[in-house]
């Protein structure tokens, strides 16, 4: 049992660590339905437990499909403390340069990152971040979202 607790207790410290010092203490992908990605369909991604206050730097990521028709995809990043919203940024995530090379890398799916803007998190409250597309119609050729987030 004291191990568990020496564990957790450890655990805990780097995410501490990584949030004060700027390391990055989250980067996570959600799968995306490839053949529609519905305007009204949201990606929540829950922060871990925020131990000090501070600001956090933020990434969004997509990984496509040449199935994907767009030279950008525009989402709505959307941070809630607590279930209330405090702060939202509207992401324009290039997927095409202007030669119609991929901005990312990878296969079979590329994947790109773009920043996103900074934000402010205050130890003992609960976060989250979710994404929504601002497209107009259902997007097809997107795999997944993702988000990186460093402390600053």
């Amino acid at each position: 049992m004291k191990n568990k607790l020496l564990g957790l207790g450890v655990a805990l410290g780097v995410i501490c660590l990584t949030a004060c010092t700027g390391g990055t203490f989250l980067h996570e992908y959600q799968d995306v339905d490839l053949w529609g990605w519905s305007d009204d369909d949201t990606i929540t991604f829950r922060l871990p437990i925020i131990t000090s206050s501070g600001t956090v730097a933020a990434e969004i990521g997509a990984r496509y499909t040449n199935t994907y028709d767009f030279t950008e995809l525009i989402v709505l990043g959307i941070v809630e403390c607590d279930e209330q919203v405090v702060q939202t940024d509207t992401i324009r995530i290039p997927i095409l340069r202007e030669n119609g090379a991929n901005e990312g890398e990878g296969f079979p799916y590329t994947t790109t990152m773009h920043p996103a803007d900074t934000f402010q998190v205050d130890s003992g409250h609960t976060y989250s971040y979710k994404v929504k597309h601002l497209l107009p119609t259902p997007i097809r050729g997107i795999t997944g979202i993702g988000l990186r987030l460093r402390g600053e």
